[in-house]
C-alpha cells in the first residue's frame, strides 16, 4: 500500500540550477504564498478589491499592486505604484491635490547604547512628488471624481549614485535602524482649512543578481599551483602572534607555513548558492604540519548589518554567522603540502543580499578563514583571513524568464521582508 503521507521523491538538482532545491522537511523560512493556482494580478473578488484601499475623511485611496501574498503593498526592483484617488464628494477650497513617493533611513540611539549620543537620525534616499491637481496662482478649486497615477521607484537614491536600498529593519543593543517607504497623498487647502494627507506604508524589496556566470567548480591541485585563470584568485593567509609571543623569538619565517585560499575572482554569489573554495598548505620543512593545519582550518560566511551613528562618527556593528563550510583533505600526496576543497552555502535562498548607503547604514558579507596551531604546538602563530563578498538575492541568468513570467512585473524579493513590520504599519481599512 503507497502511503499518502510522504511526498513524493525528486531527484536532486545542481547548486546553481534556477529550480529550488526540493525538501520533504520545509525550512523555518519557508513560507505558502497561496493554495490555489498563482494570481499575480488583483482579483475581481470583493476580498481583492478591498484589499489595499485606505480611507481618510474626504477621499479614498485604492492602490492596485500585484498579488503576492505580502500583508503590505510590494514592489520589486523599479517597480510601479498604480492606483486610483476617489473623491466621493467635491472636495471645496483645494489648492493643490499630489502625491508622492517617500524613503527614510532612519537611526536611533537610547540613552543606553555604549557607542552612540542619544537621538533620532534621518536621512532622506527618496522623495518623488506628482501634481494630480493644481490651482491657478493664488485660486481655489474643487476636486471630485477619480485621480489616476504611477510612480516608478529610481533605481537610485536621490542626488546620489547607490542603488536604492531595500525595505530594512534590524535592532541592536541600543541602537536601531530601519529603511522605510511610503506612499503619500496631501490636499493643501486655502487658509485656515485642515491640511488633508494619508500616508501608506510601502515594502519596496529589490532582486539583485550576479553580473557574471557563476564558476561552479575550482580547478584541482595540480591546477591550482601555476595556473593563471581569470576567473580565480589566490588570497595569502598572514600569521598572528599570541598577544604573550615575541615574533623575533621564535620559528625564522622562512620556516613558517605558506598558506593560501583560492576563490572566484567575481566575489559575488546568490545567496543559498555553494561558494567553491580550495585551500593550499605548504610546509615543506615540517611535513607532518600541513596536515595538522589543514584539521584546525574554520572557515564562515558572516553577515555584518552596520549602522553610522553620533553623525556617522562611529559605527554599530552586529555580526550574524550564516553558515559554516565543508571541508575536506583532497591530495596530501606531496610531502608537506596538502590540499583542502572547501563548499560554503550562501546563507539561505533569496534571503540575503549585500548593500550599503554610504556614513549610514550598511549589509556586508564576509568569508572568515582562521587556521589554529596544533594543541602541542607552542610559540606558533594562527593564520587568519576575511574576504568581503558580495550575495544577491536571486541567481544570474533568471531576469528575463522572469519579467517574460509576470508580463514585465518585477517581483520583489520576498525573503527580504521583515515580518515584525507588518505588526507596526499601517492597516487598510
Amino acid at each position: 500500500m503507497v502511503s499518502t503521507e510522504l511526498p513524493p521523491a525528486y531527484c536532486s538538482t545542481s547548486s546553481n540550477s534556477p529550480t529550488p532545491l526540493y525538501s520533504e522537511c520545509p525550512s523555518a523560512s519557508e513560507r505558502v504564498l497561496q493554495t490555489g493556482h498563482c494570481q499575480c494580478l488583483v482579483g475581481s473578488s470583493s476580498s481583492d478589491q478591498t484589499k489595499f484601499v485606505y480611507k481618510s475623511d474626504h477621499f479614498e485611496v485604492r492602490l492596485h499592486p500585484p498579488r503576492w501574498g505580502s500583508r503590505l503593498p510590494a514592489y520589486g526592483l523599479a517597480g510601479t505604484v498604480e492606483g486610483v484617488l476617489i473623491f466621493p464628494k467635491a472636495c471645496a477650497h483645494v489648492q493643490e491635490l499630489s502625491v508622492s513617493l517617500q524613503g527614510t533611513i532612519t537611526t536611533s540611539a537610547s540613552q543606553h547604547a555604549s557607542i552612540a549620543v542619544p537621538g533620532i537620525h534621518k536621512v532622506n534616499v527618496l522623495r518623488k512628488k506628482v501634481p494630480l491637481s493644481v490651482a491657478e496662482a493664488g485660486g481655489i478649486a474643487p476636486v471630485s471624481g477619480e485621480y489616476s497615477f504611477a510612480l516608478q521607484f529610481p533605481h537610485y537614491i536621490d542626488g546620489g549614485t547607490e542603488p536604492l536600498p531595500p525595505s530594512y529593519t534590524v535592532y541592536q543593543p541600543g541602537v536601531s535602524t530601519e529603511v522605510t517607504y511610503q506612499f503619500r497623498v496631501d490636499v493643501v487647502r486655502k487658509g485656515l482649512r485642515r491640511h488633508e494627507k494619508l500616508t501608506i506604508p510601502l515594502l519596496y524589496l529589490p532582486k539583485s543578481r550576479p553580473v557574471m556566470a557563476p564558476l561552479e567548480d575550482l580547478p584541482w591541485s595540480a591546477r591550482v599551483e601555476g595556473a593563471n585563470d581569470e576567473q580565480i584568485c589566490s588570497i595569502p593567509l598572514t600569521p598572528t602572534w599570541p598577544v604573550r609571543c615575541d615574533a623575533s623569538n621564535t620559528q625564522q619565517l622562512e620556516d613558517l607555513p605558506v598558506i593560501t585560499l583560492t576563490m572566484p575572482t567575481s566575489k559575488c554569489f546568490a545567496s543559498g548558492d555553494t561558494i567553491p573554495l580550495s585551500l593550499k598548505i605548504e610546509c615543506p620543512r615540517s611535513p607532518a604540519l600541513a596536515k595538522l593545519l589543514s584539521y584546525n582550518a574554520h572557515l564562515s560566511l558572516l553577515k555584518r548589518q552596520k549602522a553610522w551613528v553620533s553623525l556617522g562618527r562611529q559605527v554599530s556593528v552586529r555580526e550574524h554567522l550564516l553558515s559554516r563550510a565543508d571541508a575536506y583533505l583532497a591530495d596530501d600526496s606531496r610531502e608537506g603540502t596538502a590540499y583542502l576543497r572547501l563548499e560554503l552555502q550562501a546563507g539561505e535562498t533569496g534571503r540575503e543580499c549585500s548593500w550599503r548607503v554610504e556614513g549610514v547604514v550598511a549589509v556586508e558579507h564576509v568569508i572568515r578563514l582562521v587556521i589554529f596551531p596544533p594543541e602541542h604546538v607552542k610559540n606558533f602563530p594562527a593564520y587568519r583571513c576575511e574576504v568581503p563578498v558580495t550575495l544577491t538575492t536571486d541567481q544570474y541568468g533568471t531576469l528575463q524568464s522572469e519579467l517574460t513570467a509576470m508580463s514585465g512585473v518585477p517581483f520583489p524579493a520576498l525573503g527580504l521582508s521583515d515580518p515584525s513590520r507588518h505588526l507596526r504599519a499601517l492597516q487598510p481599512c
